[in-house]
């Protein structure tokens, strides 16, 4: 997702008046646009398919790090909880939400 800053940074304002053509080319380009509020940037606006791949490769990301926090652990000696202990506290945790309703 590279910027070019003379086409991807608009006002507000620009946004708002041409909110057609904005969005048609946050489609065809795939690129975010910076809006821009007296100046200063204010948020940012991307095409579905952009934000849709920018959330995926968050999440394979977050993953990645949590298998990666495992395995080290592993390595270090913790083999978590044992099956039937674990099993238990997903089974009390359940009723306890079966009560609730």
């Amino acid at each position: 997702m590279n910027m070019i800053l003379e086409k991807d940074v608009v006002s507000l304002t620009d946004f708002a008046r041409q909110t057609r053509k904005h969005t048609a080319e946050l489609k065809k380009h795939n690129r975010p646009r910076v809006l821009t509020h007296n100046g200063k940037a204010t948020a940012v606006v991307l095409s579905v398919a952009a934000y849709d791949k920018m959330a995926h490769a968050a999440e394979e990301y977050r993953l990645d790090m949590e298998l990666k926090a495992a395995l080290e652990a592993y390595d270090r000696g913790d083999r978590g909880t044992p099956g039937g202990i674990a099993f238990e506290r997903i089974r009390s945790k359940a009723n306890l939400r079966q009560a609730k309703k």
